[in-house]
């Protein structure tokens, strides 16, 4: 069977509030069930399951022991969907050969590696207090779950209290709406990961990782809706696969991936605003991640990139230093900002909701509501990168007198279509499409570097009114007019004039 669930970080501090809220009450069938739970995860030492995505513990329910495997499966805006199999077992042990029986040729593979039985072992146990109700909301059946405990290996603990919301038989879309229902009292944050891959986590110390775009897997006779749910959930998986290191980290990368991802996500939508305009306050919200990772973002490069570029001997003072000083203070500042932006309510509120825009969307696929959501992706794929292209020559015209707001909005046309090629790949060949795609890049970081100066020139005037005057005044006067002279007159603007004409455009399929 399939596994739907959404998983939700909350405050132990808030699980009063929840056992006794409102929306329980009037949607519960019942009075909550306790149960104190304890599995057993196993794996063998070279983590063979976890390698091939699969997971396998043993937990004791109402005195039975049942063996569990969960694998495959995806996660979308913490909508968790896996293969699970069970089956009962004599004791806190696995029985491969009941399982054998019982999961998919797939994962019989697995299973079937020669003396598995004898490389398994106990990796991490999970000893949590669940209490549970099952919840009708919108036609949809729910189990609610309350769990608090904790993982544990080899005396190391992570603490645990999530809620989670399990669909027993109804649309995924009503899981969203009755987590924003709850997040209107108790402050909640999305989870990505379930208790299996945090003990894996602790199993390998591993910590945040950075994330970026991956391919989009995009079927050639997919629709226009099936394209855009698919092309925004990947576009929600380099977001939301960096969270863990903008927050519990200071690796500059991770903030700019992040926001790749916010800007990936807002190109995406533009690209599409025709047949699927997105709500506006929805649109609003995504503009305030953005901004505030770019801020953190534009003080990381400035620190990191600009301001090193300046030699340590261009001034006879102090000055420079006490100026890096600055932009190091200001960095960490913004950096703050924008962790407290993304551990806030607001930032799950706006992943709710836009996941549950994008379930409306799946559903008027599926009833043909609207034909052109129901119509094939590839014809609004080839017009829309036909008119990206056009635009994009259109505004290298423009930007050849170097002026800065044309250089400006060229950069902007330019990754326009550099992300619509990458969401559209599949549709085009791959040798034509490599070269269409290398030559936007190596354009587009030309253009990159230009940017960066002018942020840099940016960032330092606005420090220019704060010290006007004394060794660090000096200091950013000689700093930004030393990056400005670095800068280009035409930064890569002529390459985009060898793309030439629509006929450059990658060749189809």
């Amino acid at each position: 069977m399939m596994e739907i669930e959404l998983q939700l970080l909350m405050d132990p501090a808030h699980n009063a509030q929840l056992l006794k809220h409102p929306l329980i009450r009037a949607h519960a069938r019942g009075p909550a069930r306790k149960d104190d739970l304890t599995a057993h995860y196993f794996d063998t030492p070279n983590l063979h399951l976890m390698r091939h995505r699969a997971g396998l513990r043993v937990r004791q329910m109402d005195g039975i022991w049942i063996q569990t495997m969960k694998a495959g499966g995806n996660t979308l805006s913490g909508l968790q969907q896996q293969h699970e199999w069970e089956t009962p077992v004599i004791r806190a042990w696995p029985q491969l050969g009941k399982l054998r029986k019982a999961v998919d040729d797939k994962r019989r593979e697995v299973l079937d590696l020669p003396d598995l039985k004898n490389h398994l072992e106990v990796l991490f146990t999970v000893a949590v207090q669940r209490t549970r109700w099952d919840i009708d909301f919108e036609g949809t059946h729910i189990e609610l779950a309350l769990d608090h405990g904790h993982i544990e290996r080899e005396g190391q603990r992570v603490p645990v209290n999530e809620v989670e919301l399990e669909l027993k038989s109804g649309t995924p879309a009503s899981l969203f709406a009755f987590a924003l229902r709850l997040l209107d009292d108790i402050p909640l944050r999305l989870s990505y990961t379930n208790k299996a891959l945090r003990g894996y986590a602790l199993c390998r110390n591993s910590g945040g990782v950075i994330a970026k775009a991956a391919p989009v897997v995009l079927p050639h006779e997919a629709s226009t809706a099936q394209a855009l749910v698919s092309i925004l959930s990947n576009c929600l998986q380099q977001i939301q696969g960096n969270e863990a290191g903008v927050t519990g980290s200071a690796d500059p990368e991770s903030v700019h991936q992040m926001r790749v991802g916010v800007r990936r996500l807002r190109s995406a939508l533009k690209l599409f605003c025709n047949v699927a305009p997105c709500p506006a306050a929805l649109q609003n919200e995504i503009e305030w991640l953005g901004s505030m990772l770019g801020a953190a973002r534009d003080w990381e490069v400035l620190r990191d990139i600009s301001l090193p570029r300046v030699p340590d001997d261009a001034t006879n003072d102090t000055g420079l230093a006490s100026l890096r000083a600055v932009a190091q203070q200001t960095a960490r500042e913004q950096r703050a900002q924008a962790v407290q932006a993304i551990l806030s309510p607001r930032y799950t509120r706006l992943q709710l909701s836009l996941a549950l825009w994008m379930q409306e969307i799946s559903a008027s696929n599926s009833t043909n509501d609207d034909a052109e959501l129901a119509a094939p992706v590839a014809h609004f794929a080839h017009r829309t990168m036909r008119g990206l292209h056009k635009k994009m020559l259109q505004r290298a015209e423009k930007a050849a007198s170097g002026e800065e707001r044309a250089v400006h909005r060229l950069r902007i046309a330019g990754k326009r279509v550099r992300y619509a090629l990458e969401f559209f790949a599949v549709l085009y060949r791959q040798a034509s499409s490599a070269r269409y795609l290398e030559a936007l890049t190596d354009m587009q970081d030309a253009l990159g570097r230009h940017n960066d100066v002018m942020v840099a020139s940016r960032l330092l005037g606005e420090l220019q009114q704060s010290y006007a005057s004394g060794g660090i005044g000096h200091a950013v006067s000689f700093a930004r007019g030393y990056l400005l002279g670095q800068a280009s007159a035409n930064p890569g603007i002529d390459d985009f004039h060898h793309l030439g004409d629509a006929s450059h455009l990658p060749r189809r399929a």
